[in-house]
């Protein structure tokens, strides 16, 4: 009998060991990324390295799935005059402070049904900081924004001023891994 007890522990213990170094050496987990935001966009002025695209500043909030939660963000800017293409950065701050940062490319407005603006952008998740530090991944994201004037307009030399504040809302597709 003390032999199957020692046979049986020995094995849970060896099972166990191997489980531990299994979890233990398991790699950064690919997840699903959805949210939804609502945000105000502010349009600054001119990109000082490229004085015919339009600095833009977001700022908002959302909820996404997974570890993001509830979020606040800030996204940069720069968009061409004819609407094609644009480019920026952007910084997601979840609820316990932890940030995920994006590189923002192929940003397209399409501004056909003004005062309605429809508007998609590609982004990369570029790590981060916390939970996020070596994070991986992609999204697209798309929406609306309503504009009471041109968002914009044919500026003067700096300084610009603020064009009125514009909200917009959207959604995001994509995958986190970290």
């Amino acid at each position: 009998m003390r032999k199957l007890i020692g046979i049986t522990l020995a094995i849970f213990l060896t099972s166990s060991l191997l489980f531990v170094t299994v979890c233990a050496g398991a790699g950064p987990v690919d997840k699903p990324l959805k949210a939804k935001w609502i945000g105000t966009t502010y349009t600054i002025g001119y990109c000082p390295t490229e004085p015919r695209t339009y600095k833009v500043i977001n700022v908002g909030s959302g909820v996404a799935s997974g570890p993001l939660g509830s979020s606040n963000f800030v996204f940069v800017y720069c968009v061409a005059m004819d609407f094609t293409d644009g480019y920026g950065w952007g910084i997601i701050t979840t609820a316990n402070g932890d940030k995920l940062h994006l590189w923002i490319t192929n940003l397209a407005l399409d501004t056909s049904e003004f005062p309605v603006i429809k508007w998609s952008e590609k982004e990369e998740i570029v790590g981060g900081t916390g939970m996020f530090e070596n994070a991986s991944g992609g999204s697209e994201s798309g929406g609306t924004w309503t504009s009471e004037a041109d968002p914009f307009p044919e500026m003067g030399p700096p300084p610009q001023l603020l064009l009125p504040a514009q909200g917009w809302v959207g959604t995001t597709k994509g995958v986190i891994t970290f």
